[in-house]
Formats: C-alpha cells, structure tokens, sequence
C-alpha cells in the first residue's frame, strides 16, 4: 500500500509474521494505529469487504480468510524514504463487518492491540520475597522473551528494599496490572515499545522519557514551512500540579517520620513552571504498610505526574513533517512564539494512514511555558 512517498507494509501470522498476500493488501482502504504513554496501543484496518466471483456467492471471502483471524499477530510498519519504522506490533482482538447496502460497499474492520496484550491475559497470585519493584519487574518480564517481548527497566532513585521478616511484596493480578501499578508508584511508565524488527518488540518500565535528541520540530504559523495540519490548542490546567504532605510511621523505629514532596523531580523542559506562578495545592499523603522509603518514593511521583499542566493538541501532515512523529520521547516545537515553543514531551500520537494520505494526530505536555533551548532541530 503505497502513499505518496510513503509505503505501509502489513505482515500478520499466528506465530511469524509474514508479508500479507498483494489481493489481500489492495483491499486496505484504511489504517489508524493510537500509541499513547499510558495505555496499550491500539490498532484497527478497514478493509474493502466487497463480493465478488462465484465462492463469493455465499459469503465474504474475508470472513473465512485466516489471515486476521482472533489471536494473530500483526505488524505495521511504515516506510519513509529508505528506513522503515515499525508502528504496531500487535494481536488481533476484534473485528467488525459492515454488509454493503447498494450505496456503500461492504467493510470489514480488523480491530486489535500492541503485544502488552500477552502480559494481560491471566491473573496470577504471586509472592516475591526480598525483592523490590525493579527486580519484580525483571523478573515478571524474563519469560516474555520468547515471545519476542524484551525487558529494558530502568531503577528508580529511590528503591523501598523489602525485608522478608517485615513483609513479603505479592500479585494477585494480571502481569501488566502488577507492572502498571509498580510504575505508577514509582513515578514511572510501562508500556511496549514496537520493533526496530518485525516481531520483536521491547517492554519499557522507567521514567518518562524527557532527555536526549529530540525528533525534528513542529512548525506552526510559518507559511510554506509549517507542517501542521492543525494548529496546536494549548491548555493549562492550573489546578493540576500538586505538592504531597504527610508521615508514616517507620516500620523499624516505629516512630512517625515526616514524608513531604514540594517540587518535580523530572528534567525541566519549560523556563517558568506554572508551580511559580500559581502554588499547588496540597494533597495529604495517605500511604500504609510500606517504610519511610517508600513513602517518599510514592510521595514523589505523586508530584513528578501532576507537573505537566501545560497541554497542546494538534495534528500534523506526515508528508510536509516528513518525519514519523513517535509518543513518549521530546519533540521541538517553533512558530508558536516564545511562550510555547521549545522542547515538549510527546504523550500520544495517533497515525491515520489511507491512499494518498498519512496524518498525526498529537498530544504534547510540559510543566509550564517558555523555550529553555535557543533553537529546535528541523
């Protein structure tokens, strides 16, 4: 499936992906791929449902093709220029079909969601003796990757080292609940990460991502050079960040240690934080069962989550960005003036791919307004 000057290529197999046959590829009519940081990803295929021949006589040839069938594995991959990115990695959960009316053709819609959907399927109770959450986490993710699901989990700063006469870290849930849950008291994120190659994918548990090269910049309002389809709303939500405040008592001395966490611990990506021009609120801290430890872990990331009060939404034209805009990493932004250009983190993006057109829609955060670097990479 070719668009302009790029190609979408689509392989789907029970165990290996392979290259979809051509008749099947040239009934695509459309593809959206949503990846976001905080929920699994999602991918959906419309294909053209249309009957034709005489085996065709009694049903769709799509609903007995095997290719989409529940379960199967199915990889995206766009092509610019000569690289081509892996957009979705993911298993075939649903699908819709649409009969044909005379006016319009028959659809079929081929529903599904990245391969964290494997982590998803059993709840499980489980103990980890002396094991903290980092190591949980390695340990949950090793048996993964022979289905070609690869750890890559970063510590956090400050880990709540369990000792197995004071208590005993369990699961009693799903594996990517426990490794969701983990990440969220940790001020972390868990999510998959497609590729680079077909069929292989990698498992992200650390903290978001807001340091390193940036992808090449969002031009808005400059003429023939913008890139935007749409330009970005950007809204700020002033009563969104907070500071926690509270104590809990040390298991050791059993004494009440003061927990407090006033201020983002997460590299700064804007000049003026919206925390110094409007103070957060205080949210007490309402922790038990864990050590002094964990409480400022959870206190903190409390806090790190609720800086981005800052928010853009907008959509941009994959052609002229030339570019595949990816979520979870530092995209640069410029034309917007100096109170919103710079460098933002990019929550979600969603690609709508069909003939002759390839869109993003995007979703990018930080904590307050201003450019903290003096130019962004085109």
């Amino acid at each position: 499936m070719a668009i302009s000057s790029l190609t979408l290529t689509v392989l789907a197999g029970r165990t290996v992906p392979l290259p979809v046959p051509e008749p099947l590829v040239s009934r695509v009519q459309s593809v959206t791929i949503t990846e976001t940081d905080s929920e699994r990803s999602a991918f959906s295929i419309v294909l053209d449902a249309g009957r034709s021949g005489p085996l065709a006589a009694l049903d769709s040839p799509l609903v007995a093709d095997p290719t989409f069938a529940m379960g199967v594995r199915v990889v995206l991959l766009v092509t610019l220029g000569a690289v081509p990115t892996v957009l979705m990695d993911g298993i075939v959960t649903g699908s819709e079909l649409t009969p044909g009316d005379g006016r319009n053709p028959a659809t079929m819609e081929v529903k599904g969601e990245d391969v964290s959907y494997l982590l998803d399927q059993e709840e499980k109770d489980a103990e980890y003796p002396a094991l903290n959450d980092y190591l949980q986490v390695l340990a949950i993710l090793g048996p993964y990757a022979a289905q070609g699901i690869l750890p890559m989990a970063i510590p956090p700063t400050t880990l709540d080292q369990p000792l197995p006469t004071e208590r005993i870290p369990t699961q009693h849930t799903t594996d990517l609940r426990h490794l969701v849950a983990l990440a969220d008291r940790n001020g972390h994120v868990a999510y998959v990460i497609p590729g680079p190659v077909p069929g292989l994918s990698t498992f992200y548990w650390g903290p978001p991502v807001r340091v390193g090269a940036p992808q090449p910049a969002l031009s808005v309002a400059l003429g023939a050079q913008s890139t935007v389809l749409t330009a970005p709303t950007f809204t700020t939500d002033a009563v969104g960040p907070v500071q926690v405040a509270g104590s809990v008592q040390d298991p050791s001395s059993g004494q009440a240690v003061p927990v407090q966490s006033r201020a983002s611990l997460r590299p700064p990506l804007a000049a003026i934080p919206l925390s110094s021009i409007t103070p957060p609120a205080t949210r007490a801290l309402r922790e038990s069962g864990v050590g002094t430890t964990g409480a400022m872990a959870r206190a903190q990331a409390g806090v790190d989550a609720s800086a981005d009060a800052v928010v853009g939404e907008g959509e941009v034209d994959g052609a002229r960005y030339g570019s595949v805009l990816r979520p979870r990493g530092l995209v640069g932004l410029r034309g917007a003036g100096w109170t919103y250009d710079g460098l933002w983190y990019v929550r979600s993006v969603v690609h709508d791919l069909a003939p002759g057109s390839y869109t993003q829609k995007f979703v990018i955060a930080r904590e307050g307004y201003g450019s903290t670097v003096p130019a962004v990479i085109v």
